[in-house]
C-alpha cells in the first residue's frame, strides 16, 4: 500500500475513533442528564422518605452507573439529616441543567410549602413533577361556616375610634286620650324615635356615648307636643387589675306631665324640664372584700308654666342642685352571690332661699341600704337592695321626710330566647304646697321579651308608680309590642299601650289607650 493511501486510511480511522469517543461521552452525559424519569424520581423519593428505606446510602452503589451518580449528587439520607435545611433541588444541582424548567406559578407554589415540597413530595406522598397538575394542599382544614346567634342584629359601623349603632323608628297611631289628662281628647298622632350608641374600640379602658330622643306630635293642633331627649357618657379607666375609675355624665330634657304634683295649678301647657349632672366612682372588685366610693352631682331646672295668653307662673323656685357621696362595701360569698351594704349622704340646695310660699326647702339626706348582687352569667344578673331614707329640712316648720326604700335591677332568662327584666327605684320629691315636706316616690317595672323566630320578636311591660303625699297618687301602665324583620335593616313594628292614673284630688283621674304601627330602620 502506498504511503499516501496509508496516510488517508490513518486519517479516516482517527476521525472514526474520535467520533465514537465523542458519541460515547455524549451518551453518558445524556443519560446522566435526562435519564429515565421514573428512575430519577424514585431516587428522589428514596432520599426523602426515610421511612421507606431508612438505611439508603451511596456507599454500596456503583458510581459509574446512572443511579449511583444521581444518588451521589443528591447525597445520603444521613447527610440530609445533618443538613435538613440545605436540600439541593433539581434547579440547584451543579453541572446539571434542568431540561424542562418549572413555570413561575409552579415554582411559587412549590416554595410556599417549604423545602420538602421543592423536591416534589407532598404531604400525601403524591409525586409532583414539572408536568404534573396536582391540587394545592388546603390552607386550613376543618374550618366551617358558623351560624350567627342573631342574624338580624344591627351590624353597626365605624365612626372614628368608636363602634356605632344607629336606629330610627317612625310610627303613627291613635289614642283615646292624647294628652293623658283628666280632660284629654282622643285623636291621632305621629311618633319618631332615634337611638345612637357609641363605644370605643380601645384594647384597654372604655369610652361610651348614648343619645336617645323621641318626639310625639298630635294631629290635633290644640294638643301639646311631647319632645324628649336623653344623653349620657361614661369613661372607664382601668388603673390596675381589679381597680377602675369611672367618670360619667348625663343630660335629660322632657315636658312635665299634667299629673305632676309640681306643675302649677291651672297650667294649660306642659313646660320643659332639664336634669343633668355627673359622677366619679372608684371601685375595687378583684378580691373577696369589695368597695365602691362614689361622688355625684344632680341638677334640676324647670321652665315657667303657662296659664294661657301672656300669663305665666314662675317655677324657678323648684331649681335645685344635689351633691351626694356614697360608700358601698361587699363580700363575695361565691362568684354568683355578693352581699353588700351601702350608706349615702347628700345635700339638696335650692337656688332660692325660700319658695313661692316662703318655705325653706334646703335639706340633708341620709340613706342606708343592704342587698345582694347576683351574677349567674346569662341566666341571671343584677342586684336588689332594701333600705331606709330620711330627709331633714332647714326650715323647722317642715317635718322630716322618711320611709323605706326598695332599689334594684334584675335580668333573668328562664329559657333560651326569653328575657325577664325587673326594675325597682325609690326617690324623694319636693312639693309646692305650703307646709308640705314633699313625697317619697316608688317605681316598679317588669318587662318580658320573647324571640319567636329570628325575624319575629314580641315584648310586654308592666309598671306601677306610687307617690305618697297629701294626695296619694298611683299610675299603672301596661303595654305589648312586636316587631318583624324583613331584612337586617328594616322591620315592621306594632304597639298597644294602656295608662291608668288615680289620685285623691278631685276630678283628676283618667284612663288612656293607644295603638301605633310603623317601621324601624337600623344600622
Amino acid at each position: 500500500m502506498t504511503r499516501s493511501r496509508k496516510s488517508k486510511l490513518v486519517k479516516h480511522l482517527t476521525t472514526l475513533f474520535t467520533g465514537c469517543a465523542f458519541a460515547t461521552v455524549g451518551g453518558i452525559v445524556h443519560a446522566q442528564t435526562f435519564g429515565d424519569a421514573s428512575s430519577f424520581e424514585g431516587e428522589l423519593r428514596g432520599s426523602i422518605n426515610q421511612d421507606d428505606d431508612a438505611g439508603r446510602t451511596t456507599d454500596n452503589l456503583d458510581l459509574s452507573s446512572t443511579d449511583g451518580q444521581s444518588a451521589q449528587l443528591l447525597g445520603s439520607s444521613a447527610d440530609r439529616d445533618e443538613n435538613a435545611g440545605d436540600v439541593v433541588t433539581p434547579q440547584q444541582r451543579p453541572g446539571r441543567p434542568v431540561p424542562l424548567p418549572l413555570s413561575p406559578r409552579v415554582q411559587q407554589r412549590a416554595q410556599s410549602v417549604g423545602p420538602a415540597a421543592q423536591v416534589g413530595v407532598s404531604n400525601t406522598s403524591t409525586v409532583t413533577t414539572a408536568s404534573s397538575n396536582n391540587a394545592a394542599d388546603p390552607v386550613q382544614s376543618g374550618a366551617g361556616v358558623f351560624e350567627e346567634a342573631d342574624p338580624f342584629a344591627a351590624t353597626g359601623f365605624r365612626l372614628g375610634i368608636f363602634e356605632a349603632d344607629l336606629s330610627l323608628e317612625q310610627s303613627i297611631g291613635y289614642s283615646s286620650n292624647v294628652s293623658e289628662s283628666a280632660d284629654g281628647e282622643s285623636g291621632g298622632f305621629s311618633q319618631t324615635e332615634v337611638d345612637l350608641g357609641l363605644t370605643s374600640n380601645w384594647p384597654r379602658h372604655e369610652l361610651r356615648f348614648g343619645i336617645n330622643g323621641s318626639y310625639r306630635r298630635p294631629y290635633d293642633s290644640d294638643e301639646v307636643d311631647t319632645p324628649q331627649l336623653s344623653a349620657n357618657t361614661a369613661l372607664r379607666l382601668d388603673l390596675r387589675d381589679g381597680i377602675t375609675l369611672t367618670t360619667s355624665g348625663f343630660y335629660n330634657t322632657q315636658t312635665q306631665e299634667f299629673t305632676s304634683t309640681l306643675l302649677a295649678p291651672g297650667a294649660v301647657d306642659t313646660p320643659q324640664t332639664q336634669n343633668y349632672g355627673g359622677s366619679i366612682e372608684l371601685q375595687r372588685a378583684d378580691r373577696k372584700l369589695q368597695f365602691t366610693l362614689r361622688g355625684e352631682i344632680d341638677r334640676d331646672e324647670f321652665e315657667d308654666a303657662s296659664l294661657g295668653g301672656s300669663l305665666f307662673v314662675p317655677q324657678d323656685d323648684l331649681n335645685n342642685t344635689e351633691y351626694g357621696l356614697s360608700l358601698r362595701v361587699g363580700y363575695e360569698v361565691s362568684p354568683a352571690i355578693t352581699p353588700f351594704a351601702e350608706t349615702r349622704y347628700a345635700v339638696r340646695d335650692f337656688d332660692r332661699a325660700t319658695d313661692r310660699n316662703g318655705d325653706q326647702r334646703d335639706s340633708t339626706i341620709y340613706e342606708l341600704r343592704g342587698g345582694v348582687e347576683i351574677d349567674m352569667g346569662d341566666k341571671a344578673q343584677g342586684e336588689v337592695a332594701v333600705g331606709y331614707i330620711t330627709q331633714e329640712f332647714d326650715d323647722p316648720s317642715l317635718a322630716s321626710l322618711d320611709g323605706f326604700t326598695l332599689n334594684g335591677t334584675l335580668n333573668w332568662s328562664p329559657e333560651r330566647d326569653t328575657t325577664v327584666g325587673l326594675t325597682l327605684g325609690t326617690e324623694t320629691n319636693t312639693s309646692i304646697s305650703t307646709g308640705d315636706s314633699g313625697s317619697i316616690v316608688y317605681n316598679a317595672g317588669l318587662t318580658v321579651e320573647r324571640q319567636i323566630t329570628d325575624r319575629w320578636q314580641v315584648n310586654g311591660n308592666l309598671s306601677y308608680q306610687l307617690e305618697t303625699n297629701d294626695d296619694r297618687n298611683t299610675r299603672f301602665e301596661a303595654g305589648i309590642g312586636t316587631q318583624y324583620w324583613l331584612n337586617r335593616y328594616l322591620a315592621f313594628t306594632a304597639n298597644g299601650e294602656f295608662v291608668s292614673f288615680s289620685t285623691d284630688a278631685a276630678d283628676s283621674d283618667f284612663d288612656a289607650f293607644s295603638i301605633r304601627t310603623g317601621i324601624r330602620l337600623q344600622r
